[in-house]
């Protein structure tokens, strides 16, 4: 059951990022001048909670594989959840961040500016779901 779940959320947030860079082509650096930003784009943010819910999901998931995996104290497991969770934390609030910076309308921006804030917005949870993916896979090989 674990493994459908972690699986079921590892897809939601790969689903969801692409999602987002779909809706993100119109805008700079992907399209150049690209389309100001507006309120339309308040539909990213639910997207992107959920992309984030998902991610939080599949870390909490394979902290605890990892744990049992390294035969880890239930005191140990709990203080590496709370820390794994805490890092997740700080990345969506770097993360809310970055996409404020990049589709906020500043005359300034270039599109090497707005081609590195993409970067970072799009490069975290990627990063995050090709950490977990192999983590997992190399625990579930273990155990089988």
């Amino acid at each position: 059951m674990k493994q459908v779940l972690f699986w079921g959320c590892w897809f939601i947030s790969l689903g969801s990022t692409a999602l987002l860079f779909f809706w993100s082509l119109p805008i700079s650096p992907f399209t150049h001048p690209g389309i100001t930003a507006n309120e339309a784009v308040i539909i990213f943010f639910p997207v992107m909670a959920i992309r984030w819910l998902a991610l939080a999901c599949t870390l909490f998931l394979s902290v605890i594989a990892w744990g049992q995996y390294l035969n880890l104290a239930t005191g140990s497991m709990i203080a590496l959840v709370i820390l794994v969770l805490a890092l997740h934390f700080v990345f969506g609030i770097i993360n809310i961040a970055i996409i404020n910076v990049w589709l906020s309308v500043e005359p300034i921006k270039t599109r090497a500016t707005n081609a590195v804030y993409a970067g970072i917005y799009f490069g975290l949870p990627m990063f995050w779901l090709l950490l977990v993916a192999p983590l997992m896979l190399k625990v579930t090989n273990f155990r089988n």
